[in-house]
């Protein structure tokens, strides 16, 4: 059976939406939360998987980063940009997105999960995103791979 998709709105604090709130939700204990990260945090985090290290809370849902470094991950983080969001899906950003989906996928192959939950914009029904400018064709790439990610689990 797949792995749930949740694409979460923000509408507010303290409410569906909220990385910060939901994860700390019971009905959200076997989820894991892919929160908008920079690519020079996620390959930090990359190179330090397996060490004692922590994980800085971000801005917009990247508040949920330290969630990311405990023993048992209930959040990972997939880039959109570095140093402002990313303008085109040059073979350079996809390479980068598909390293943090092959990220997912090692996190969802253990089975823990049962849901992944994702920021998504009602709007322009794509990945949302609040504090980078990112390309429409990087956000609608993201979500086709979260998608592939959980179906394949």
């Amino acid at each position: 059976m797949a792995v749930r998709v949740i694409r979460s709105s923000f509408v507010g604090p303290s409410r569906d939406g909220d990385f910060s709130w939901m994860i700390e939700q019971p009905e959200f204990s076997s989820a894991l939360f892919v929160f908008n990260d920079n690519e020079g945090q996620f390959y930090e985090h990359q190179r330090q998987i397996g060490t004692t290290h922590r994980c800085s809370e971000g801005g917009g849902n990247a508040a949920i980063r330290p969630y990311e470094c405990s023993p048992a991950p209930r959040a990972t983080g997939i880039p959109t940009g570095n140093n402002g969001g990313y303008q085109s899906l040059s073979p350079e950003t996809k390479r980068v997105i598909d390293d943090a989906v092959s990220h997912l996928d090692s996190l969802l192959a253990t089975g823990v999960y049962d849901s992944v939950v994702y920021s998504w914009n009602q709007q322009t029904q794509t990945l949302g995103s609040g504090i980078f400018d990112v390309a429409r064709e990087v956000l609608d790439y993201i979500v086709e791979q979260l998608d592939s990610a959980a179906n394949r689990h």
